[in-house]
């Protein structure tokens, strides 16, 4: 088990793909040298053969020249003959060489090997003809042979030397195959060693990293390299995971912080209540708070669960065609008659026909806690502004108010879960701090977007942008 975890370990495989790679370079080098080298030497024992053979072919030309007729010759001079000897046994090679005449007569051969090796084919006149034959006293020959008239001249080499090299060549290969190999494998071991032990310093760093030290980094390479990437992409990981962790810790103390103030005011009512009687509209005003309490904590659990089963993909969300310009009037008269309390003008100042794919229940829901919101942080006197307009792609709809405002150090967190502005966002005004953060996850899963604008003491403006229906932005 523990062999075949090392095989499958990145540095054996690192190792044996290096050494494969070496393997084959090294056998196309040897095929190619051994190749090549074959097909020199036999070029270098052709050409030998090509240059003996036109050499006695002149001298007999030259001898025989006046002295016997174009188609007989009966023998050959003393003096050619001596002359070929003498060239012979001086040549470096063992050449063997046989001339004959066409019928078949022998005039002269080399050494005491008398076996006639005539190719069974015309030999021309006009080039010479290069053969292999099987020789029994000589083994593998290369033969060289050319006609001059009646006479046959043949010069042989024997093959088998080149085969000797040749074989001695691969016995080299042969022994050197795995001294490469071996020598490949080690190498790419240690290479392989070495370009991974920044990773098992890299992963013994991040393992030294928990959720108590979430605020540690691992070192950046100067070398702007894959390592340099990977530790830029942990870091990362990790600066997310601590922001995570972070988030996840406040909302736990905000919930926390939510739950316990209507439950202390339960607990103290009850003690009240258990330690002396109540009269009746003692016991009335008890029963109110129950209820306003309990409402409350409803309400926070039904948002928290809204927002828990949207983060994990289990709340599903219609796609029905919807007349956003239809539901914002609608939503415009419930605005009126929220604001008459307060004395709050309300004005419709654009109202362009659009249509949206969507969920008309949360989308509601979502225009609703913006103007809750705008209705609730307006001073009385104030102004409520909403209007719908559209592009060629998309519908936009803000809804403007005189109020509060919020200070732009807390704009990037209004969206928060729990978050409030001090000044504005108190239990007095009743909200928890999930009523954005409910609207922002209806705006993007209806693949829009909302965005806010705001001064403090000159009020805010929540535009939520939602794409159009294509066949309606077609128009």
């Amino acid at each position: 088990m523990a062999l075949s975890k090392k095989i499958r370990s990145v540095r054996f495989v690192l190792a044996f793909w290096y050494s494969l790679i070496v393997l084959i370079a090294f056998t196309l080098f040897g095929g190619s040298v051994y190749l090549y080298l074959q097909h020199q030497l036999d070029k270098e024992l052709e050409q030998n053969l090509v240059e003996e053979v036109d050499w006695i072919y002149r001298l007999i030309q030259v001898n025989s020249e006046g002295m016997i007729p174009s188609d007989v010759v009966p023998s050959l001079s003393q003096d050619a003959e001596q002359r070929i000897i003498e060239h012979f046994n001086t040549a470096p090679q063992n050449y063997i060489v046989l001339l004959t005449s066409t019928e078949g007569t022998i005039l002269y051969k080399s050494g005491t090997n008398g076996q006639q090796f005539l190719l069974e084919t015309n030999i021309p006149s006009d080039k010479t003809l290069l053969q292999s034959l099987q020789n029994s006293a000589n083994g593998s020959l290369r033969v060289a042979a050319r006609r001059v008239g009646p006479l046959i001249i043949q010069v042989a080499y024997s093959e088998d030397p080149t085969h000797s090299v040749m074989s001695h060549l691969l016995a080299i290969f042969g022994v050197i195959v795995p001294v490469v190999l071996f020598v490949a494998f080690s190498a790419g071991w240690l290479m392989s060693g070495m370009i991974l032990r920044p990773i098992s310093t890299i992963s013994t760093m991040a393992n030294r990293i928990t959720a108590q030290n979430l605020s540690e980094r691992i070192p950046a390479r100067d070398v702007d390299d894959e390592l340099g990437t990977l530790i830029h992409t942990m870091n990362g990981m990790i600066a997310r995971l601590q922001a995570s962790f972070e988030e996840m810790k406040q909302f736990s103390m905000n919930v926390a912080h939510e739950l316990k103030t209507p439950l202390t005011i339960l607990k103290g009512e009850s003690e009240l209540a258990l330690n002396k009687s109540l009269a009746p509209q003692e016991a009335e005003d008890l029963a109110t708070t129950y209820l306003e309490e309990t409402v409350r904590m409803s309400r926070i659990v039904d948002d928290l669960l809204t927002l828990a089963k949207a983060d994990a993909g289990q709340l599903t969300i219609a796609h029905d065609e919807i007349r956003i310009d239809e539901l914002i009037q609608e939503l415009y008269e419930d605005t009126v008659i929220l604001s008459l309390k307060k004395n709050i003008a309300v004005e419709l100042t654009g109202n362009q026909s659009a249509t949206v794919l969507g969920d008309r229940s949360r989308l509601r829901q979502l225009f609703r806690a913006l103007i809750m919101n705008a209705v609730h942080y307006t001073e009385p006197g104030g102004t409520i502004r909403i209007a719908c307009s559209c592009t060629t792609s998309t519908v936009a709809v803000a809804i403007q108010d005189t109020g509060i405002g919020i200070p732009e150090e807390s704009l990037p967190k209004i969206f928060q879960r729990f978050y409030r502005v001090d000044q504005a966002r108190s239990r007095v005004s009743g909200g928890s701090g999930l009523g954005l953060s409910i609207a922002k996850w209806i705006v993007e899963s209806h693949n829009g977007a909302i965005a806010v604008q705001s001064s403090v003491g000159k009020g805010s403006t929540f535009t939520v942008t939602l794409p159009l229906l294509r066949s309606h932005s077609s128009k």
